[in-house]
């Protein structure tokens, strides 16, 4: 053992570079451990935060150990670990963002204003952040865009001190209008019209990615009427609880109109022009 020991004191590189493969293994397993838990059940900002914390807490360890193994800097490092009120000074001035960032990451797991997977809209100076809460780190939040798709990256201190508004919480639903048009001629029969209506009305409740707000399913479901240039607008809210979800059913129910209005000999309007009258031709 003792010459085990005088081996490893005399090659510090080797002890070096298995201090960081372990804390590269450690880090793997990290990850894993995490991505485990994921499938059971879904992500939070608590676990977030706390894996984080893992990963800088046993990234700095490896730092701290792999510097000691040089004679030169091993004194310094033992007055600096003796020292914690120098090393607060030191690393408050050095990384006083990042710090900040930490103080109000772990705030924000504490009171949980979000949740991973929660949609919101932050106010900043800049305008109106929407979208959902991807991921949360030490240093900051991730929100995926709404319509875009694009992550924007938010500081956590930024994330803590602006107005932010959870959708998910207040349990809104994304809603959009769904407008069909038919000719005035078939609008004008009163049957027609109302067929038509219905079956707006029953492609919208049907489709999987809608949600029936209605407290009561009896109450009929509103359609609009408007008379619009090219025939009579008929118009109905289609609710559904993401964006992406609203986005594939206003496709899907207009591809199923298109058939069940076929079926029933209800056509769509459109523009045209008629011409009337005949053509005066010189002699």
């Amino acid at each position: 053992m003792t010459q085990i020991a005088n081996y490893f004191s005399n090659h510090r590189m080797i002890v070096a570079i298995i201090y960081i493969i372990v804390c590269w293994l450690l880090l793997q397993m990290i990850e894993m451990i995490f991505k485990r838990a994921h499938k059971k059940r879904p992500p939070n900002i608590k676990d977030s935060f706390f894996k984080g914390i893992l990963e800088a807490f046993l990234v700095i360890l490896t730092f701290i150990r792999v510097i000691s193994l040089s004679s030169e800097l091993e004194n310094v490092t033992q007055t600096l670990l003796m020292s914690s009120s120098l090393i607060v000074v030191v690393l408050g001035f050095i990384f006083q963002e990042g710090l900040s960032n930490i103080v109000h990451g772990f705030i924000l797991t504490i009171f949980k204003p979000f949740e991973i997977g929660d949609r919101v809209e932050l106010s900043t100076g800049g305008g109106v952040i929407s979208g959902y809460i991807k991921e949360m780190n030490l240093r900051h939040t991730v929100i995926r865009g709404l319509t875009d798709n694009v992550d924007t990256i938010v500081s956590n201190s930024q994330m803590d001190t602006s107005t932010i508004r959870n959708l998910t919480m207040e349990d809104n639903h994304i809603r959009y209008p769904l407008t069909v048009t038919i000719p005035y001629a078939e609008a004008q029969d009163r049957n027609k019209l109302q067929l038509a209506k219905s079956i707006l009305v029953e492609e919208t409740l049907k489709n999987s990615r809608t949600v029936d707000i209605r407290p009561d399913p009896d109450t009929p479901v509103h359609v609009n009427v408007d008379l619009a240039d090219s025939g009579v607008d008929l118009t109905c809210y289609v609710y559904t609880k993401t964006a992406e979800d609203n986005y594939y059913a206003l496709s899907e129910i207009r591809e199923n109109l298109l058939a069940r209005f076929g079926e029933n000999e209800l056509n769509f309007a459109f523009p045209h022009v008629e011409v009337t009258g005949s053509l005066n031709q010189d002699p």
